[in-house]
């Protein structure tokens, strides 16, 4: 067979760069692979580089240098089923098709292995014919000096091993179980190996027996005999078994070589020698798992799902349903599994229930000696319900342990183990010990726990494999078991609960600075994209922690553990997949959140608009001149009689875009419970779907009830009994600008007002169910917007709400001023917000929250995560008067953290002053003219105009925000110029600013309806329309007309024509 030969090197005539540090393009959305080197190929064999013949490995001839760039984990993106793909696992198996090789070529970062062999230059005249027999080859290689040990697949811990074989002057000869190994690279971080031959096993070739024989051949030319085969990684096992057993060196044999790889036959051969095992079937279809769950019949349901063939829980499920087995096994079946094979049906297996143990051995002649007893930390998270946190390092004298080291002495013998390490998992169950799997190779991980174990125990099992095999009078002064401790040891395995790419990690500060801090492995880098952990693939690192204390290193563990979820990492962007594009969804883009929606589009983002509800009453409120232009648009069913279908049919909609989403955010208050579920569940940055109650974090908050019936509104007052005279609010749970808010003094009108709110539709379309009943606060109210980034919480802007008493409703909002941080209230009101907002759980995007300052202090109306509304007509006031604005800030604290982060944590510093004056209309009729638009727009600090109220329209007394006729923008660099101009505003509103016609034509609400409809003279109404049906009706006509009309929606609802905008 012709072969051509590589060595790692300069020089390479093939476009070294391509596969060199510069040959992969960073793309924002796409991790980086890198391969170090590149590759000089030459016709022939044995024809290495010159400068790799005299490059930097000692003058050796032909010598390989790699040098390993850490950790670079075989992603879950990498482990996706292939399709009419041959099924192939180990070496010795049916060759894969075609398609097989294209697969990983366009999946693995590692495509510089292209060839059969490369090692160093031999002396001439030992070159033999192809055909040699095996057992001539075998003969000579024992025949020289034993100066030679090979490694199989060489990486995790197996790049140790082959390390400590260089460092005792052993010539280390790297054999590869499969051409262009899929994981060749997965070696610890700073790891340098000199590899003085490189071979690779053809296991594509449709004669596995040939192949070996051939790769013997290859050994046989070799210039040193081959003291030992040392397996180097779980992939290995099986080819290490062969050629060791075929030189005639220390070897477990052949026999039950595919038992020590092959988790079926494994627990099968356990069992035979009468060893507890676990329940199995090895399925090849689903047929086979029905039928062995039926005759099983596990009584409560609990079945394991995994490959036959794998590490470090992938794609390893835990099933509480036949439906679930189901999904489990069609995942398994045909995909490519973290090791780079293809996995054939599935192991279904009972669930054993406990702690997990790891036993590591090694063995020399028979005689099992017990290196470490580690406890496993697994959990469930991120819907995986095996994923490791980390492992502490146990001695061997407690009951449990012995009985754990008995136990795998006998799992040993079973599996015929008489030479090398082992790596065992144990369940200890009610019943005892049990087996999960055991190899026959080091404890891998890439082999961060060796520091742990020297330091806590004085040897480690690589030291003590190498050892097994070529010194063994230092294998027989290492202890039996590990029964002294001279320190507590912990490794912790860092938890992602998020999928996106990684800006930096922060909290490793922290880490480094740990009383136990020994030494880290960090596998994820800034720009890297990282994964939700969910396995050792997709594990961003480590941390090894060792301590005289165990109560020291218990500490800092779960200090870890509390930084994995703010503090470790920063995300510059969350998003579930990585890709070139990116999408951003909107739920309910109205009022603000339509200014919102467009600013997804201005960046160049992909934007999805959700509305809440079908046929949303609101969807139309929208600023004057917002256009949108959605790629997609979806209305979740609100009345499916199942809520939790509808949520994954909208879920399922957003998946059908083919870019992943990076955000999703409320457009307006009725959306924001949708976006807190739809990004708790789409992994993008949220503020999870569980509500938290601020008066159980300690803050101060108004005393209130939620009542269903009148009976709960006079049972709340007769608990509370306030001090007479008192006062109290009631109003809808939720709507939005003072819409149907009453001020009661009695028992009476509190339960009159209740019986109004009850059952009617709100301002933002949806009906009432129930009422509010709060404490009345008195004091000045403010108002505080905010935008979060991983519980960091910045003041956007703080405003002065100016609310009277008007038109027979307590609480109209007549303007707003907005107001530094400097003095001594608004501070005050800044740092209570913060409190709210980690009581509510707010740690992502926007708030938008009401607060009053009391005589006692800051104290809470309410809070919506989502940004100001008022159709965002502020906006231009907050960026004039601060640089920055709210709804700019919420979309860069998702795809901009660093200018976010430029955002003060309070806005201490204005360059003017700014108000919005809301209209105000003390009368009613038919709008003939309205002179006052000239007046204002010559005012020094006029800014912009929105106008509701138009020539032709029907005003309007102003009881709350739906019935506001405009709002006027006023800034100034001169705080008295800007409050001569806003008093003037006010005066023409008493007189100048409308003309109406003579006789009002259509008879609309008039004041005296407006009183009839009120409870009682002394119960003010704070903004209501008069009658149900037609305030529904008017809100149904708002309906008709989608949102980016090109007019504003307002108008549409509430006049007879479109609006003005100055």
């Amino acid at each position: 067979m012709a072969r051509e030969a590589f060595v790692h090197g300069e020089g390479s005539p093939e476009g070294g760069a391509a596969a060199g540090e510069g040959g992969t393009g960073r793309d924002y959305f796409t991790p980086l692979w890198r391969t170090k080197g590149a590759h000089s190929m030459a016709g022939g064999l044995l024809q290495p580089s010159a400068t790799a013949a005299l490059g930097a490995t000692g003058g050796i001839p032909g010598s390989n240098l790699v040098e390993s760039e850490g950790f670079v984990p075989l992603r879950k993106a990498r482990s996706e089923a292939v399709t009419n793909m041959q099924a192939r696992f180990s070496f010795n198996s049916k060759a894969a098709q075609e398609t097989y090789a294209e697969a990983w070529d366009k999946r693995d970062p590692w495509r510089m292995l292209k060839k059969n062999v490369s090692f160093a230059a031999p002396q001439k005249g030992t070159m033999q014919e192809p055909g040699m027999a095996p057992e001539i080859a075998a003969a000579k290689v024992r025949a020289r000096d034993a100066k030679a040990v090979v490694v199989v697949d060489p990486f995790s811990s197996g790049a140790l091993l082959a390390k400590r074989v260089i460092a005792e002057g052993y010539r280390c000869v790297r054999v590869f179980s499969v051409m262009d190994s899929p994981v060749a690279k997965l070696v610890q971080e700073g790891t340098v190996l000199e590899f003085d031959a490189t071979f690779q096993l053809d296991d594509r070739s449709p004669d596995p027996e040939a192949s070996i024989a051939e790769l013997l051949g290859e050994l046989s030319l070799l210039p040193w005999g081959i003291a030992a085969v040392m397996p180097g990684a779980e992939t290995g096992v099986e080819l290490a078994d062969i050629l060791s057993s075929r030189l005639g060196l220390a070897s477990n044999g052949e026999e039950l070589s595919l038992c020590r790889r092959n988790k079926h036959l494994m627990a099968e051969q356990v069992r035979s020698h009468e060893v507890r095992a676990v329940r199995q079937m090895l399925a090849r279809s689903w047929d086979d798992c029905e039928a062995f769950l039926q005759d099983w019949n596990p009584d409560p349901f609990k079945a394991v799902v995994k490959p036959l063939e794998s590490a470090g829980s992938d794609d390893v499920y835990l099933c509480r349903s036949l439906e679930d087995v189901k999904e489990a096994f069609s995942v398994i079946d045909g995909k490519v599994n973290g090791l780079g094979g293809v996995n054939e049906g599935a192991l279904v297996q009972e669930y054993l229930d406990g702690t997990e143990y790891v036993v590591d051995s090694v063995s020399r002649d028979g005689v099992h000696r017990i290196c470490a007893i580690w406890e496993y930390d697994k959990r469930s998270v991120n819907g995986a319900n095996f994923v490791y946190f980390g492992m502490k390092l146990n001695s061997a004298k407690g009951d449990r342990e012995r009985a754990i080291v008995d136990y795998a002495v006998k799992v040993l013998d079973a599996m015929g183990v008489v030479h090398g390490p082992g790596h065992m998992e144990v369940k200890f169950t009610t019943t005892g010990p049990c087996l999960v799997e055991v190899g026959t190779r080091c404890h891998g991980g890439e082999g961060t726990w060796q520091a742990i174990a020297d330091e806590c125990l004085g040897y480690n099992q690589i030291d003590m494999t190498f050892n097994s095999y070529l010194k063994p009078s230092a294998w027989e002064a290492m202890p039996m078991r590990p029964m002294d401790l001279k320190k507590a040891g912990r490794e912790v395995f860092f938890v992602s609960r998020q999928s996106g790419m990684l800006r930096a990690l922060p909290g490793l500060e922290e880490i480094q600075k740990f009383e136990s801090f020994r030494r880290q492995e960090v596998v994820a880098k800034p720009r890297d994209f990282v994964y939700q952990t969910v396995d050792c693939f997709t594990r961003p690192g480590s941390v090894q922690m060792v301590h005289e204390e165990e109560a020291t290193v218990l500490r800092e563990y779960e200090r870890v553990r509390s930084l994995e979820k703010r503090g470790l990492f920063d995300f510059e962007v969350v998003c579930p997949t990585p890709l070139p594009t990116a999408a951003v969804v909107v739920v309910d883009p109205f009022s603000s959140g339509s200014i919102l929606a467009a600013r997804v589009l201005h960046c160049k983002l992909r934007l999805v608009m959700v509305f809440s509800e079908v046929d949303s009453p609101v969807a139309n409120l929208v600023q004057q001149g917002t256009n949108l232009r959605p790629d997609m648009t979806i209305q979740h069913d609100d009345h499916h009689e199942d809520p939790e279908l509808a949520i994954q049919q909208t879920m399922q909609s957003i998946a059908e875009l083919p870019h992943p989403v990076i955000a999703i955010l409320p457009g307006a208050e009725t959306g924001v419970d949708l976006s807190d579920k739809l990004a708790a569940r789409l992994g993008t940055r949220n503020n999870g779907e569980e509500f938290t109650e601020v008066r159980s974090h300690g803050v101060r908050a108004a005393r209130q009830c939620l009542a269903r019936t009148g009976d709960q509104v006079t049972a709340f007052l007769d608990d509370w009994n306030p001090p007479s005279p008192w006062k109290a609010v009631v109003k809808p749970l939720d709507s939005a600008g003072s819409d149907d808010v009453f001020l009661v003094e009695t028992r009476e009108e509190a339960v009159r007002c209740f019986e109004i709110i009850d059952g009617k539709v709100n301002g933002l379309g949806g009906v009432n169910e129930g009422a509010l009943v709060m404490e009345y606060l008195d004091g000045t109210e403010y108002v505080v917007d905010s935008v979060s980034r991983d519980g960091v919480h910045r003041i956007c802007a703080i405003w002065e709400y100016d609310k009277r008493s008007v038109n027979g409703a307590n609480f109209v909002y007549f303007g707003m001023e907005l107001k530094p941080a400097t003095a001594k209230v608004e501070h005050e009101v800044a740092e209570y917000a913060r409190l709210v907002l980690d009581a509510m759980g707010i740690e992502n995007g926007p708030g938008h929250m009401e607060v009053k300052y009391t005589s006692t202090g800051p104290c809470l109306v309410e809070v919506g995560s989502r940004c100001h509304g008022g159709e965002g007509t502020w906006q231009p006031i907050a960026q004039e008067c601060l640089g920055y604005n709210q709804i700019d800030a919420t979309l860069d604290s998702y795809i901009k953290p660093d200018v976010f982060e430029q955002i003060p944590l309070e806005p201490n510093d204005m360059a003017k002053t700014g108000k919005e004056v809301f209209l105000v209309s003390k009368q009613e009729g038919r709008i003939a003219r309205v002179p006052g638009v000239d007046i204002i727009r010559g005012l020094a600090s006029f800014r912009t105009l929105e106008m509701t109220a138009q020539p032709g329209s029907y005003l309007r007394k102003t009881v709350d925000c739906f019935t506001r006729p405009g709002a006027v923008q006023l800034v100034n660099e001169d705080k008295e110029q800007l409050m001569a101009d806003y008093l003037r505003v006010r005066e023409l509103e008493d007189s100048g600013m409308f003309e109406l016609a003579a006789e009002d034509a259509d008879g609309g609400i008039n004041a005296a309806r407006l009183a009839a409809a009120s409870p009682r003279a002394g119960a003010q109404r704070c903004g209501s329309y008069d009658g149900r049906s037609e305030h529904s009706s008017t809100l149904a006509a708002a309906s008709s007309t989608t949102a980016g009309g090109g007019t504003s929606a307002r108008d549409r609802t509430f006049s007879s024509s479109n609006p003005v905008l100055v």
